[in-house]
């Protein structure tokens, strides 16, 4: 009878490890997923050259994240251009509350080989 009980408990143990492991993966994923669109983000600053309000919107619209990064109208060829990329993970069972994924990245105006 004690081993059915410790079978039960012990499942119960192994379907949150499991959970636990799908959060991970998730949260991996979620990540990866990020760090493309960074990079896709990057190219088209360097190819551009220019982050104003419509740039900024058609990034967070077509890339679906928050995108920050101080207005640059005019910068020039070999300027550096920081921003950060912002996105949301619902977990399973780490936290209650959605956990915030940002990446921050640097790109240089007219590079982008």
């Amino acid at each position: 009878m004690s081993y059915k009980i410790g079978l039960i408990l012990s499942m119960i143990f192994v379907a949150l490890f499991f959970l636990f492991g799908a959060d991970l993966i998730g949260l991996q994923s979620a990540y990866s997923a990020l760090d493309a669109k960074a990079n896709n983000i990057s190219y088209l600053i360097a190819r551009n050259g220019v982050i104003n309000e419509n740039f900024i919107n058609s990034v967070e619209s077509s890339f679906n994240v928050d995108f920050l990064c101080d207005t640059n109208l005019a910068p020039e060829f070999g300027e550096k251009i920081s921003f950060t990329i912002v996105s949301t993970y619902q977990p399973l069972i780490i936290d209650k509350k959605e956990m915030v994924i940002a990446i921050t990245r640097m790109t240089i105006v007219g590079f982008y080989g």
